[in-house]
């Protein structure tokens, strides 16, 4: 249970959340600590403890605390909603919750959903009763009873070679701004909000390096272009008029709040639909989406016997497994080049 003076900071954070980034609000946190560390609101907070227990104030409070670990807004909403979804048809106080509530919940969940979609949601609720454990708002966390639910291995999507060939000789017959996506996307395995934000000054072209803020951990990651990733860049760059910082804006031009024209920053949907344009235009069957290039991207590095933790560097990943289980495909070209290079040698 919170004291009344977490209760107080809790309640600026939340309060502040939506209008500073993680930053400032680590800071600010942190402020607000050492400021209050000498004094006692005891008396000052008695008001306001009427919502300790209510669902939507806690899970007000768990958002604003995942803002602070510097997570995404995206994962946030999905951790929140999930969570909300959950207690609305418990219909209980997150206090009350069961690991029988969990287990037949998930049951349910699972009559209709595939495996990984309910390992998902066990990930998303567990980390909310997780946090409300360590936090001392529960005695322990009802998710982390429930054994034996595993994910299923997928199959990696990643273009194979003669497809890429073919992804790369479609683009050719594009704008020079879609070439220039393709093969940026093929040489560094970025992620679609990552080439979305970069900026014409993350790029140096003399080196072929690009570096920006990771999208996931917020650390700054270096990337490299391949010199068709240079060639098509440096010609787009060239063919630009406009003012915009962004690396990749869109094809027309929109009207700005000073009353000028000029183009904007594209969005995710844009480079997606790039992607998959590309893919149907190069007769690709299965869609041709940012996340398939990043996968085969990963791919193309592991055949050439690139060591799986450079991929994981270039990949932005922080668990090596992720790498290797979810984004390197498997080949038995790779694992035969392995075994005649360490298992039957002279």
């Amino acid at each position: 249970m919170e004291n009344c003076k977490e209760q107080v900071i809790n309640m600026v954070i939340i309060n502040m959340q939506d209008r500073i980034n993680s930053d400032d609000l680590r800071y600010l946190d942190n402020v607000l600590h050492n400021a209050l560390y000498h004094f006692s609101v005891d008396k000052e907070c008695t008001e306001l403890s009427t919502n300790l227990d209510d669902n939507e104030y806690i899970l007000r409070v768990f958002a604003a605390n995942k803002k602070l670990e510097g997570c995404k807004e995206n994962s946030i909403e999905q951790y929140v909603s999930t969570t909300r979804k959950f207690l609305e048809i418990m219909n209980k106080n997150y206090k009350q919750i069961t690991k029988d509530d969990v287990r037949m919940y998930l049951a349910l969940y699972s009559r209709d959903h595939k495996q990984n979609s309910v390992c998902n949601l066990k990930k998303f609720l567990s980390a909310f009763f997780a946090w409300v454990s360590d936090e001392g708002y529960i005695d322990r966390n009802p998710v982390r009873a429930i054994k034996g639910i595993k994910p299923e291995e997928i199959e990696n999507s990643a273009l194979s070679i003669e497809e890429e060939l073919a992804l790369r000789d479609a683009a050719e017959r594009r704008s020079v701004r879609d070439r220039a996506i393709i093969d940026l996307l093929l040489s560094t395995g970025l992620r679609v909000s990552e080439i979305r934000s970069l900026n014409r000054n993350d790029v140096n072209l003399a080196d072929g390096s690009v570096t920006f803020r990771s999208a996931k951990s917020y650390k700054f990651r270096t990337v490299y272009l391949d010199a068709r990733a240079k060639k098509h860049l440096f010609e787009y760059l060239g063919s630009r008029k406009d003012c915009c910082e962004a690396l990749f804006v869109t094809s027309r031009a929109y009207k700005l709040e000073n009353g000028g024209m000029d183009a904007k920053r594209m969005s995710k949907a844009a480079f997606e639909t790039v992607t998959k344009n590309t893919g149907k235009d190069a007769g690709i069957k299965q869609k041709c989406t940012v996340h398939v290039l990043r996968k085969t991207f990963a791919t193309r590095l592991a055949d050439r016997g690139c060591p799986l933790e450079v991929i994981q560097e270039l990949l932005g990943h922080a668990d090596p497994g992720t790498t290797s289980k979810n984004y390197v495909a498997k080949s038995k070209n790779r694992v035969k080049r392995a075994c005649e290079q360490y298992l039957f040698a002279a």
